[in-house]
């Protein structure tokens, strides 16, 4: 029997949907999962990835880029689960990520959707993990670029409390709601969707619930170039969520407007195409046992040190960049590492279980680091 229908909406993010892929799949309900990738015509060889490395995923090609609202939908619409989990391909998720969660589901009355604690690939937590619902007040003050009452900071990062908008990042919701309030709004491309479904289930009269105790890596900015486009969706979706749910408030529609239209003529101005070079460094550690990759990295980096070790150790932040093996320790142990304070100046990649490359991510405004080895 399938309890959760795992839904990734893939655009040319490969190396990072494979590590995905590669965490959902270690965890400890594996056989109660199904894993639905919809791929938005990637031209990076994401689908002929998928059919290779991991045959038991469902992939769904679309012959061109439907947006994240109708790609979801489309996936969904495959699903079997009870509950389907709406995941971004550059999350990783530990263990018992989905166990937790849906166990946490279980014993809820009225449960509508969940998610949970976020950090970037420094370790730092990210606000948009728990939001409040964008009234007058929030959008504008969000769109003048004060977040106080954008982000729920009257709950706090590690506790468990019903919300009123999650992240499309990570969105596990109970099946039957998801078909009852119609699923995500197809007018939405991408962004704002998320902000539109949480509304309609808590308007539906369900609960949404923001779970702190857990968390789940999320690089963030992987899926999307910065450019106008991005900053036309990103902001244009305030737009079209007031005109849909506040249609006799004409006036507030032309002050959004004038809001959106002046912080994407001052935001285009500035903006980067996304891209990064790669990390270079002196000194390393390295968490595994590999002889093999160990070789790889020298020969890749020759005039490098490398420290070895097999734990977290006090030693580790003396090093400019850290390696976790997936293949030696549990992803749980690596977000865990991730967010441990004594790494918070150091950089941090994981290594894939294969070894045949690594990531990672010091930023979540930059976009990640991908090398092959």
């Amino acid at each position: 029997m399938v309890s959760i229908s795992v839904i990734i909406v893939n655009y040319n993010a490969r190396y990072f949907l494979k590590n995905c892929i590669g965490s959902v799949l270690s965890s400890d309900i594996v056989d109660r999962i199904e894993i639905i990738v919809v791929d938005n015509h990637s031209t990076d060889g994401s689908c002929d990835m998928l059919q290779r490395d991991f045959p038991q995923v469902i992939c769904l090609k679309n012959e061109e880029n439907l947006g994240f609202s109708k790609a979801n939908n489309r996936g969904v619409a495959a699903a079997k689960g009870k509950y389907v989990l709406i995941l971004n391909p550059d999350t990783i998720l530990s263990e018992t990520t989905l166990s937790d969660i849906l166990n946490f589901s279980e014993h809820q009355t009225g449960f509508g959707a969940a998610g949970l604690q976020f950090i970037d690939g420094s370790g730092k937590f990210l606000p948009e993990s728990k939001r409040n619902f964008p009234n007058l007040k929030v959008a504008g003050a969000k769109l003048l670029g004060y977040s106080k009452y954008y982000y729920a900071n009257h709950i706090d990062k590690d506790e468990i409390a019903e919300i009123d908008i999650l992240t499309g990042a990570f969105m596990f919701i109970n099946s039957k709601v998801y078909e009852e309030v119609g699923g995500f709004d197809e007018d939405f491309f991408m962004y704002g969707e998320d902000i539109d479904l949480s509304y309609r289930i808590s308007e539906a009269g369900y609960k949404n619930y923001y779970v702190g105790s857990t968390k789940v890596l999320h690089f963030k900015g992987e899926s999307t170039v910065k450019d106008k486009f991005y900053l036309t969706n990103f902001y244009g979706a305030l737009s079209i969520f007031y005109k849909k749910h506040f249609p006799n408030s004409r006036a507030l529609y032309y002050l959004v407007d004038f809001f959106i239209n002046t912080m994407i003529s001052l935001k285009s101005v500035s903006i980067s195409d996304g891209s990064k070079r790669s990390t270079q460094f002196n000194t390393y550690g390295y968490l595994g046992d590999d002889e093999e990759f160990l070789e790889k990295m020298k020969i890749k980096f020759p005039s490098s040190k490398v420290e070895r070790y097999i734990e977290i150790s006090d030693q580790l932040k003396n090093v400019e960049i850290v390696f976790f093996d997936s293949s030696f320790m549990p992803y749980k142990d690596i977000i865990e590492a991730i967010d441990n304070p004594l790494l918070e100046k150091v950089k941090k990649r994981i290594i894939y279980h294969d070894h045949s490359f690594y990531l990672g991510s010091d930023s979540s405004d930059e976009r990640g680091e991908v090398v092959q080895l």
